[in-house]
């Protein structure tokens, strides 16, 4: 079931090499956007992008994924700094709420359809799945093969994905979803809260109900790549748009213990499966709910990752 879930994913977007130079039309150096039409969805998307002044085809590929409010282009020139020093060739597509609405359509990946507002909000279990072109982490694929065929020349097959706060929730269930995906490792900084690898507990919280998520597709998700980042004062749970619910708040009362919690039984996961188990876990002190105080560590982190 997986492959096929995934066939139907990657829809007829080859990431093979260029080889006609006219396919490429080039990015300018510096920061920008273009408008990519996305053939699944029939909407235009718009790809925030940093290209470095030393560019070549060499360079590292990363996603940024934004947070809450949509705003990939600041998300974009929180990295400009950092990408330009480290050498990383930044995408940040931006995720409309007319397109992917409320937590469900963007935070949980638009996997499952809803039918009103109430829905769109993510908090309950929904009976009717999209089909996966239309969820936000075959999008992210589909952006990274638009890139390589039509924007810029570049010989990396694979690219790195780094999310904050929202972003980080697409994030760690993109890797849920889309184990078999192009992405070398995921970064995920300071989720609110996680959908376990739990059977017993539902969707959202949980992967019950799910039907996509079998025993091989949990096995390849555990054994990709991972880094969970929180950061060591990021432990408000006052005034903050941190879920708030009884099996939210199961997994811990602050992002710090939320991660950790969801490490652990990920770790424990993979023991009983008697499967890899390739996730890391920092925490960074000092850093707050700030995707610019996180930024600088994990540019470091892909570009020693990606020598």
């Amino acid at each position: 079931m997986r492959m096929l879930w995934f066939a139907l994913a990657v829809l007829c977007l080859p990431l093979s090499p260029v080889h006609a130079n006219e396919r490429v039309t080039g990015l300018d150096a510096g920061s920008g956007h273009y408008e990519f039409d996305d053939p699944a969805t029939q909407q235009k998307i718009s790809v925030y992008y940093y290209q470095p002044s030393r560019y070549d085809a060499d360079m590292p590929i990363v996603l940024v994924l934004h947070g809450l409010r949509r705003d990939a282009e600041a998300y974009r020139d929180s990295w400009v700094e950092f990408a330009e020093r480290e050498g990383l060739m930044i995408l940040a597509p931006r995720f409309s709420s007319e397109t992917y609405p409320g937590g469900n359509g963007f935070n949980l990946g638009n996997v499952f359809q809803a039918t009103s507002a109430e829905e769109s909000r993510g908090f309950i279990q929904l009976e009717q799945t999209n089909p996966p072109e239309l969820w936000v982490f075959t999008l992210i694929e589909r952006v990274f093969a638009d890139f390589r065929t039509h924007r810029s020349t570049n010989h990396h097959e694979t690219y790195y994905l780094y999310g904050h706060g929202a972003g980080a929730q697409v994030a760690h269930r993109f890797a849920m979803f889309m184990p078999e995906s192009h992405a070398e490792e995921i970064i995920i900084g300071a989720a609110g809260w996680y959908t376990m690898p739990d059977e017993t507990i539902e969707w959202p919280y949980g992967i019950r109900g799910v039907p996509m998520l079998d025993t091989s597709t949990i096995k390849a998700y555990l054994a990709q790549p991972m880094l969970l980042l929180a950061g060591g004062a990021d432990t408000a749970t006052l005034h903050t748009v941190m879920r708030q619910t009884s099996l939210a708040n199961a997994q811990g009362a602050t992002r710090v213990e939320r991660t950790r919690h969801y490490f652990e039984f990920a770790r424990s996961r993979a023991q009983r499966m008697s499967t890899a188990f390739n996730w890391k876990h920092w925490v960074l002190p000092g850093v707050t709910h700030s995707p610019d105080q996180m930024t600088p560590f994990a540019a470091r982190y892909i570009a020693l990752r990606a020598r």
